[in-house]
């Protein structure tokens, strides 16, 4: 123990902050994870659907009321920002404040439409936008604390709220009769009370609410990316919702449970960007090409053995995770799981389209992707029932992973990823996903493939470690 607290103790400001930010995620998507069970138990299939329709809508509607500002646009405005970083949260906190408040006014002209649409009441309605308005000053304040590589309080108060969610939903679903409207509010009235602390302390802290030049130029980045984040909403949840129109709310419930498995390997993802993103903006202003596209594929194939254990025991996690009614749910694992691998590698790709500035190109990827997945959901579903939706989706996503490799490749004339090698990865495993699926009626057989990769990612854990401790460079 006193080796490692040395080791630790030893490390720079920038690789203890990004072990936290690595704790943090993980923990984080962790407890979500954990008390999934727990849902889909208190709750019928039904139920549990109409909260994961509720996520889906939420996410969606997102899009039109923050505009995403405390994503990308943020990010490469504090690493690009010469002034007051102070100054700079509290403008873009303005302006995020004045589109939600914009989108809730727009909603109150057409609220009926809006009811019919989305299944929402009055009450609910009020209390997302509530949340549109303050949630976001909780994630600018996040992504500042990576930026800046503050890590204590972001570490402490992320994983409080992480825990809170799940308490005061749980004590509201046990203390009143609207089940699963006890989960959607829980998590509501969790991410307001959070959000209005920084909402006061950013704008008390910035003295500042509007900038001409900082809206305008982060409108002016943003706005051509709506497509692209909407894209990515109906890629990841339009499913859902069509499930739910088509097939029941029962069938959403189960298909979702997929969705949330497939959360495993988002936590890693997540994680990993965490230090990643900031590590390639600097990559690539100081053209070290090289370094990036070995670890890209180093990471290609970390991820790539991540994803076939999850797909090799999908039967079992779908057993734990929501029991016997959800069985169905094991035959979407592998197309779901490696549909999140493509976005981790269309990840890579759109990291140097936003460090560009192009968002045009990232638009029109998103885009293709996201109206071909409808299109394939709507002959698909109704053929071959919520199954198809997971193997259509997967083809998008692949789809729109190499759309944004060609739209990067029109940007820069720089080699910055070796992608012969990324590709042989990538079929490796999109070949393996299609084997495993075969597996599933042979257990001991499938149960010795998940110990032969296991210990592949054993034999190889110094390599990765290393890997992953260069993402902690300055």
């Amino acid at each position: 123990m006193d080796c490692v607290l040395k080791k630790y103790g030893s490390l720079s400001i920038e690789a203890k902050a990004s072990l936290w930010y690595l704790f943090c995620n993980f923990a984080q998507k962790g407890i979500s994870f954990i008390v999934i069970p727990l849902y889909t138990r208190l709750l019928t299939t039904s139920e549990y659907g109409t909260y994961t329709v509720f996520q889906s809508w939420r996410d969606l509607i997102l899009i039109f009321a923050t505009l995403n500002l405390s994503a990308g646009v943020f990010t490469r405005g504090l690493v690009k920002n010469d002034g007051s970083n102070d100054k700079y949260t509290a403008q873009m906190q303005g302006l995020s404040s004045a589109v939600a408040v914009l989108t809730f006014l727009i909603v109150l002209l057409f609220f009926d439409p809006f009811r019919r649409l989305t299944g929402f009441d009055e009450k609910l309605v009020i209390t997302l936008f509530v949340y549109y308005i303050f949630n976001p000053s909780f994630l600018f304040w996040s992504v500042r604390q990576r930026v800046e590589n503050k890590y204590k309080s972001m570490v402490a108060i992320t994983l409080l709220a992480s825990l809170l969610v799940p308490a005061i939903s749980l004590l509201m679903f046990f203390l009143t009769d609207i089940r699963a409207n006890a989960l959607i509010y829980g998590f509501l009235y969790v991410q307001i009370a959070v959000g209005m602390l920084f909402f006061v302390k950013q704008f008390v802290d910035g003295r500042a609410f509007f900038s001409k030049v900082v809206w305008w130029e982060s409108l002016k980045f943003n706005i051509p990316l709506i497509p692209h984040y909407l894209s990515l909403i109906v890629l990841a949840q339009s499913d859902r919702l069509m499930i739910d129109h088509i097939c029941g709310t029962s069938f959403a419930g189960i298909y979702s449970l997929t969705y949330n498995i497939g959360q495993i390997i988002l936590i890693v993802i997540a994680s990993i960007n965490g230090s990643l993103v900031p590590w390639m903006y600097k990559k690539l202003k100081s053209g070290e090409y090289h370094s990036i596209a070995v670890t890209s594929n180093m990471l290609c194939i970390l991820l790539g053995l991540m994803s076939a254990i999850v797909m090799l025991l999908a039967p079992e996690v779908v057993f734990i995770m929501g029991g016997s009614e959800y069985m169905p749910a094991k035959w979407c694992i592998p197309p779901v799981v490696m549909g999140t691998y493509f976005t981790f590698c269309y990840g890579l790709f759109s990291t140097v389209e936003f460090y560009i500035g192009k968002t045009s190109y990232v638009a029109v990827a998103s885009f293709v992707g996201a109206v071909l997945n409808v299109i394939l959901n709507l002959l698909f579903i109704p053929k071959y029932g919520f199954i198809a939706a997971a193997y259509t989706t997967e083809m998008c996503y692949l789809v729109f992973m190499v759309l944004h490799y060609f739209f990067m490749k029109k940007m820069t004339k720089e080699r910055i990823f070796n992608i012969k090698k990324m590709i042989v990865i990538c079929s490796a495993f999109f070949a393996s996903s299609l084997i495993f699926t075969f597996l599933y009626d042979y257990d001991f057989a499938r149960w010795g493939v998940a110990v032969l990769v296991s210990l592949l990612v054993l034999f190889k854990r110094r390599t990765f470690m290393n890997m992953i401790k260069g993402l902690r460079e300055k």
